[in-house]
């Protein structure tokens, strides 16, 4: 049906931004990929709201694109210019190591989820194990990034990825619960945005592993 061939290949593309911010190295790159990976998410929702005819989710797809793809990349737009670095440190693993080992991480999303997707009714089922290799890529993501700031894009992706798996599998939670957590996502990349400014104004640096080798 048209319902999950759409949703199907939102999943998909929401999923190929992951490997496309990987790869790229700008910082202001990697920005506007999180942008886009989150206008994907928030159609998504759209689309999502209009065949299941929810209404709350259709505000909860608004609010989102509002925070997540201009609002957030906004506010690490201005940290990026206020850091004034463009590009991005390589991560501890290098790019062809890091795409194969997020490879592996799709294939065990797929073989762990595939279950949940068949027993799942809803026309979104099979975009599940997509959702869930999301989950898994932005947590590695998180852990084999140098930079703060590419660290705090790594959590939002996993975010991204948590929310999209309750939109397939449940078409979303509480319109009251969603909002909640997406102010307090947007307050908590505010607050990381002056701790990352103030990392680099003290010690001239954001590599977290530069500041590991600090010795009180």
């Amino acid at each position: 049906m048209p319902f999950a061939k759409i949703a199907n290949l939102l999943s998909f593309l929401f999923l190929l931004t992951s490997f496309l911010l990987i790869i790229r190295n700008s910082l202001t790159g990697q920005v506007r990929m999180f942008a886009i990976q989150s206008g994907l998410l928030a159609m998504l929702a759209a689309v999502v709201a209009h065949f299941g005819g929810s209404a709350e989710l259709f505000v909860i797809a608004i609010v989102f694109a509002v925070i997540k793809v201009i609002l957030i990349p906004s506010i690490l737009t201005r940290a990026v210019n206020r850091i004034g670095i463009q590009r991005a440190v390589r991560p501890y693993l290098g790019t062809s190591v890091t795409l194969g080992i997020c490879a592996l991480l799709v294939v065990i999303a797929f073989y762990t989820m595939a279950p949940l997707a068949a027993a799942n009714r809803l026309p979104t089922g099979d975009g599940i194990p997509l959702a869930f290799a999301g989950v898994l890529i932005g947590l590695f993501t998180t852990v084999n990034r140098r930079r703060a700031l590419t660290q705090i894009l790594g959590f939002l992706m996993l975010e991204n990825s948590i929310f999209m798996i309750a939109l397939l599998a449940t078409y979303g939670v509480p319109l009251i619960v969603e909002i909640g957590v997406f102010l307090d996502v947007l307050v908590a990349v505010l607050i990381l945005e002056i701790f990352v400014y103030r990392i680099k104004e003290n010690f001239d640096s954001i590599d977290v592993k530069q500041m590991g080798a600090l010795k009180g």
